[in-house]
């Protein structure tokens, strides 16, 4: 696990041309999958790139302060732009400290962002498909043939090169090291040999069944939701009408639907990005815990919580409300799960939940930490106005910085305080 200090530094190596009409196809077609923090990093570190050709290196303390925003929002909007191509992270340890090297990418040009399955895939996914389409539209070019007849000078019209001149034998060997349009390759891990197997071995539907657009679909959101080539290759036979033409035989609505309940609900496991890595602030046991939230889905925690058992079903409705109806992520989920069964004697209070959930929403918190800082700082502030009522709490761990807070003890309210607890909770 790597812990990622504030005392850290980190220098930037931009590794491809970027120009103006870069930062118009990040705002428009990048954006609304990474989102706007991820954004505001990618053109910081553009903009610290020029920084360090005096300064070589710069501190992530100076980094957060100068962008006001939380580690937690940090980490995550990074692995945004790791996850699309955008940056790369490598990390070097040395005594004192650590050194984040960040190499930065050229985004994907207009043409290939679109005939990218998994890129154009999330933006239809993010702003509909009316409005994904609206945008494209803005990148079409005109091909309407011009008129008139083409009178323009060829090159060999104006230049007769001997290419026997030690000049052209020059120029033949190529400068490798030359800055270009390097762009960062989207790994999707998704194996079609795994995927045929574990179809042969369920059904009988073999690689001619399925066209070329039907592979390259699945392989889109099983990556989305990092389902495994065995659960995706069950899902898609339960998906598949053999009576149907060819290109036609797969109920790609269903089978988005089946990938989101398996993330959601399924107790097997999905599969793994091997680039997948927590960084966070704090001790072993605080690391631990949000890595525990971050890397898996809210029914494996809440059976986890509860020693093990099957989640009641009216316990994974509440956990679906969460997701469908707050737009909560998976980690987040799992902090106000943790959070709620403490503070009400191991019962999943649907209505504790819900008001809780509404607040968290309302200061659109998207990590673990950031959601366990939240609930903890709100209910201690709250909770002295209460200790004639409870001594126990739902306490912060002993650190000291803010990133550090820890859900420690199990607190028994009654509903009564729970109530009077939540409507406590301000909204800034």
């Amino acid at each position: 696990m790597v812990i990622l200090s504030t005392n850290d530094m980190f220098d930037i190596k931009v590794s491809s041309l970027l120009a103006d009409y870069d930062r118009d196809t990040i705002a428009n077609l990048y954006q609304p999958i990474i989102g706007y923090t991820a954004l505001a990093i990618y053109f910081t570190f553009w903009s610290e790139s020029h920084n360090q050709q005096v300064v070589s290196l710069s501190s992530h303390e100076q980094l957060l302060l100068r962008m006001k925003i939380a580690t937690g929002q940090f980490i995550d909007a990074r692995k945004q732009l790791e996850a699309v191509g955008l940056l790369k992270t490598r990390l070097e340890k040395v005594r004192e400290f650590s050194i984040y090297h960040y190499e930065l990418f050229a985004p994907k040009t207009p043409m290939k962002f679109f005939n990218d399955t998994l890129l154009y895939g999330l933006l239809i996914q993010n702003l509909g498909e009316t409005e994904a389409n609206r945008i494209k539209r803005v990148y079409q070019v005109n091909e309407q043939l011009p008129t008139g007849e083409d009178i323009s000078a060829s090159f060999n019209d104006i230049f007769h090169p001997d290419f026997s001149d030690s000049a052209f034998l020059k120029a033949a060997n190529v400068d490798e090291k030359t800055l270009g349009r390097k762009k960062s390759k989207i790994d999707t891990e998704f194996s079609y040999e795994k995927f045929f197997n574990s179809l042969k071995e369920i059904s009988q539907i073999n690689e001619k069944a399925l066209t070329k657009g039907d592979l390259k679909e699945i392989e889109r959101i099983a990556t989305l939701y990092g389902i495994s080539e065995e659960i995706a290759a069950e899902k898609v036979a339960n998906c598949y009408d053999p009576t149907k033409t060819k290109g036609n035989r797969i109920d790609f609505s269903q089978l988005n639907s089946d990938f989101i309940n398996e993330v959601n609900y399924g107790v097997r496991t999905l599969k793994k990005k091997k680039t997948a890595r927590n960084v966070v602030i704090g001790e072993e046991g605080l690391a631990a815990k949000i890595k525990f939230f971050e890397t898996n889905n809210p029914k494996t925690v809440l059976s986890m919580l509860q020693n093990g058992t099957k989640p009641a079903q009216a316990d994974l409705n509440i956990i679906y409300s969460l997701a469908e109806d707050y737009k909560l992520p998976n980690a987040v989920i799992n902090v106000v799960i943790d959070f709620v069964l403490q503070m009400n004697n191991n019962v999943l209070s649907k209505y504790s939940v819900e008001k809780i959930a509404s607040s968290i929403s309302r200061e659109n918190l998207e990590t673990a930490i950031d959601a366990m800082n939240y609930l903890n700082n709100s209910y201690v502030s709250n909770s002295r106005r209460n200790e004639t009522k409870s001594n126990k709490k739902y306490n912060k761990e002993e650190s000291k910085t803010e990133s550090n807070a820890i859900i420690n003890e199990e607190a028994n309210l009654s509903e009564e305080e729970i109530d009077a607890l939540l409507d406590s909770f301000k909204d800034e």
